[in-house]
């Protein structure tokens, strides 16, 4: 008895050999696009953390150099008013340094990380990150009632590297709730510890005795509305800054006597003079810490 063997027609043996040539190239191909798709998310997120980092550095520059911002519009827009608030800081380190260290962190793992969930990872660092900033977006507006044009251009470079590496992290690794329920947790955690950090930090002695000295001394303090040492100098004394003698040196500041600033010979904000008869006994110039400031009218102090 003679064995049939299965005998495979060579027009079917040509099309499977086509099919899986087929299914290779565009497996080749996929890959080709997945590899453009995730280089072109590298150079976004590299992109918009470079631009942040140079935000963050300037505004840290304005914070210590003490000098006034290019964004200082109006009372109401304002880089100066909100940087030198009391919640421009966390624990004395201003939150312009805190969000420089995030783009440079990103800048790290973009450039020295490599591996399938670099964008998971950049993820889940930017949604961490966020929240915290969303909240300090929320005290400019109804609290600070001042906003920040270079620190709200800083969130939106945030939320466009969390939008680039959500995609980029899609095609390799999936994100799923399970990841960010703990990072969000974590991010609201981290609001809680900034509102009590930063209203910690707050003026709670009442220096009104310690103004009422300076007062009958004869100090009077001339000072800009723009002035970011002005802004902290106020801010060590707390609300009993208001009832210190004072003058407001810019012409469009409230009550703004630029004139006699002039006639004062006032160079630089904030300057403290005493005069007996008008003529000037003693001047101090820049930021004083209040012992010092104590020490030039005369006056005691206690911490």
């Amino acid at each position: 008895m003679t064995r049939i063997r299965n005998y495979t027609h060579p027009a079917k043996s040509n099309q499977r050999y086509n099919q899986k040539v087929e299914i290779f190239l565009l497996g080749i191909i996929g890959i080709k696009r997945m590899a453009k798709t995730n280089t072109l998310q590298r150079y976004l997120v590299v992109i918009f953390a470079i631009a942040g980092l140079g935000i963050m550095t300037y505004l840290t520059y304005i914070h210590y150099a003490n000098r006034q911002s290019f964004c200082d519009i109006s009372e109401n827009v304002s880089c100066d008013v909100v940087t030198t608030s009391i919640y421009s800081e966390i624990f004395g380190v201003p939150m312009s340094v805190l969000g420089a260290g995030y783009f440079l962190l990103v800048l790290a793992l973009m450039f020295w990380k490599r591996g399938s969930k670099i964008y998971q990872t950049i993820f889940l660092v930017t949604l961490f990150a966020l929240l915290p900033s969303l909240y300090l977006s929320a005290l400019e507006l109804f609290v600070i009632e001042s906003l920040c044009i270079l620190c709200e251009t800083s969130k939106l470079l945030m939320i466009a590297i969390l939008i680039a590496s959500y995609y980029g992290a899609r095609s390799q690794e999936k994100i799923t709730m399970r990841l960010i329920a703990p990072i969000f947790i974590a991010g609201l955690i981290a609001i809680a510890v900034t509102y009590f950090a930063q209203t910690g930090n707050a003026v709670k002695t009442d220096y009104s005795d310690f103004v009422g000295c300076l007062n009958e001394k004869g100090v009077v303090y001339y000072k800009s509305f723009r002035c970011n040492s002005c802004k902290r100098q106020e801010k060590l004394l707390g609300d009993a800054y208001t009832k210190l003698n004072s003058v407001e040196c810019h012409p469009e500041g409230p009550n703004g006597n630029p004139e006699l600033c002039l006639l004062k010979r006032i160079s630089k904000t904030p300057t403290f003079l005493i005069e007996e008869s008008g003529r000037e006994m003693k001047r101090l110039e820049g930021l004083q810490p209040l012992k010092d400031l104590a020490d030039f009218a005369g006056c005691e102090f206690q911490e």
